[in-house]
């Protein structure tokens, strides 16, 4: 099939920074490892020629995204800034995921609509241990967080470990901040961050409020783990679950010291472990995973489709239309 995956990144040199950007980029490489045609859309080429004809249009719904498209198979995947959906934007798709399962399951409960938990994920080819031999000189061995400063908002854990710790940080928005010292490059190419976390000392991770308060799960998380990384993160439900100890959190900033000096060979678990987590991560939280469950509820929605009209229709306005538990792969 046709697949448009629509994201809210900006055109140009920035949106190409995005995060959202990336996600699609490894999204659309498993879907196409299906057998599926796949363009990624921002906000400036939702309107190109030829939308009208995909087959399936997958929002990544993050800061903002555009309506449904009339005619394809819609399905909505909200990765970010949950409190901005609402139930009347959840209830235009055929299928609607969140990477959120509190989330997910309370917001079905109250708005009626059925939600998929469906996490964020990894994407095995970047994000390895083996990546550690190719990790850049300036961040091997260091305590390392990779991430923009956040306009009008603290990132409480990175700003105390930056007064604590030998660190790295590579990201924008730092330059005229306290952390400034500690900047090493303002971006890395995505298809280089793997190589960064498998050689760091530490690996530190945040999450916005609403995110963290809804168990929307940090990306960041998932790529770390997969290269093996000891990780210091904000707490957030899920985390041993998915994790087990390689992810170490802490929510007061006077713990961050302590932590970031004990050894880290008392904290997190010794290599070995750390690479069966990693190769756990790698296995169940793939992009191929998530690309298999979106694909199997597409073709699943295009049967009933077809079953409910005998023929290839046009679909008609309708909420969602019911769909079983991903078979797991």
């Amino acid at each position: 099939m046709r697949w448009a995956i629509d994201t809210a990144a900006t055109p140009g040199r920035w949106g190409d920074l995005w995060g959202d950007t990336h996600f699609a980029e490894s999204l659309a490489r498993a879907l196409r490892r299906l057998g599926q045609q796949v363009t990624i859309d921002r906000r400036d080429t939702r309107e190109r020629a030829g939308r009208a004809e995909d087959d399936v249009v997958l929002a990544l719904r993050g800061l903002e995204i555009g309506p449904p498209q009339p005619g394809a198979i819609n399905l909505l995947w909200v990765i970010s800034h949950p409190d901005d959906v609402t139930a009347d934007e959840a209830g235009r798709y055929d299928a609607v995921f969140a990477a959120g399962p509190h989330w997910a399951r309370e917001r079905a409960d109250e708005w009626g609509i059925a939600i998929t938990p469906l996490p964020q994920c990894t994407d095995v080819e970047l994000c390895h241990p083996g990546r550690a031999e190719g990790a850049a000189p300036e961040t091997a061995g260091r305590v390392l967080f990779i991430g923009n400063a956040r306009r009008g908002a603290h990132r409480p854990l990175v700003e105390a470990a930056a007064g604590v710790a030998d660190m790295a940080i590579i990201g924008t928005g730092w330059e005229n901040t306290p952390q400034a010292a500690r900047l090493v490059a303002k971006s890395v190419p995505n298809a280089d961050v793997g190589a960064h976390y498998a050689a760091a000392r530490i690996v530190l991770n945040d999450h916005w409020e609403d995110m963290r308060r809804a168990g929307f799960v940090s990306n960041r998380l998932f790529d770390a783990v997969a290269c093996g990384a000891r990780v210091l993160s904000d707490e957030i439900d899920g985390l041993t679950e998915l994790f087990g100890a390689s992810v170490v959190t802490c929510d007061a900033e006077d713990e961050v010291a302590a932590i970031l000096g004990a050894d880290p060979d008392e904290l997190w678990p010794d290599r070995a472990q750390r690479l069966a987590a990693a190769e756990r991560i790698r296995v169940e939280h793939s992009f191929d995973r998530r690309a298999a469950t979106l694909l199997e509820h597409a073709l699943a929605l295009r049967e009933a489709r077809v079953g409910a009209s005998g023929r290839s229709s046009t679909p008609g306005a309708r909420r969602w239309w019911p769909v079983g538990r991903s078979r797991r792969r």
